[in-house]
């Protein structure tokens, strides 16, 4: 009788684990969800929606590529792309689906990593909220060359003198385009390591002759903030002085893709630099 009852309860025990098992499976199953082949084109992903205070804890701990990457890509999916806290859990992501997590992450990285400050400085006597002011614009209905949507943010300050305000790199990187866009005006793009695109547009002028190539330091003044485009070269006037922050990344290797600069202008207030002009 004592042998019958212990095959009982083994048996038992090894249903009950089991049963852990297929749960444990099945939940990893379900958070995976959020996760696949065309996740990096989803609106979720564009919209970048990282809070200020979560990019803070993340750049605060200095992580290296890896860590803040995999920290970054879990919290982002655990919270459906619109997370109120950090989360370490990436490994149903990394058991089920590594090369679309990958993917995603490589993505992350590219927005994020190589951030060092907000694209316009203040005065040396001003704060942010005195000098400069945006919104939420991306997305937003346009219709100079046909109807389109912003791909970017776009930033005013309280002087609306162009050529008044310098604009500088958020990013070490080398400069990828230069030159008139009818969309744009004079602008200029920045390639940063991990791969970001950073596109700064409508400016008045450039700081200098710069050369497709060259190489700019986090902080460089890459020119100074207008209203140049919508037209032939040369073309201002047309709207109010702003600079056109775009961001862009290239999920596997396809035509680049622009991503929303406002969640990273917000986190990257807390770096703004302080000139004197």
């Amino acid at each position: 009788m004592k042998r019958k009852t212990g095959k009982y309860l083994l048996l038992l025990l090894f249903l009950l684990l089991s049963l852990t098992l297929l749960q444990n499976f099945i939940q990893q199953r379900s958070q995976t969800s959020l996760l696949n082949s065309d996740t990096c084109f989803t609106e979720a992903f564009r919209e970048q929606a990282l809070r200020p205070e979560l990019y803070a804890q993340l750049d605060e701990k200095e992580y290296p590529d890896r860590e803040f990457a995999d920290l970054l890509t879990a919290t982002m999916l655990n919270g459906k792309f619109f997370p109120r806290r950090l989360s370490r859990n990436n490994e149903a992501y990394l058991r089920f689906k590594p090369e679309d997590y990958y993917d995603l992450r490589s993505c992350y990285l590219a927005v994020w990593k190589d951030l060092e400050t907000f694209p316009i400085p203040v005065r040396a006597d001003g704060e942010i909220e005195e000098e400069i002011f945006y919104e939420n614009t991306f997305g937003a209905d346009r219709s100079y060359g046909g109807s389109r949507k912003h791909e970017g943010c776009d930033l005013f300050g309280t002087i609306s003198q162009s050529g008044f305000y310098p604009v500088i790199s958020m990013t070490s990187g080398s400069i990828e385009k230069i030159g008139w866009l009818p969309l744009g005006g004079y602008r200029i793009g920045i390639r940063s390591s991990h791969g970001g695109y950073f596109y700064y547009a409508h400016l008045e002028s450039y700081e200098k002759n710069f050369q497709i190539g060259e190489t700019v330091e986090a902080g460089q003044i890459l020119g100074f903030m207008g209203n140049t485009g919508y037209g032939e070269e040369g073309t201002s006037g047309k709207f109010p002085v702003h600079l056109h922050l775009g961001i862009y990344v290239n999920p596997k290797g396809k035509e680049e893709l622009s991503v929303n600069p406002y969640y990273v202008l917000r986190a990257m207030e807390k770096k703004v630099k302080k000139y004197t002009y």
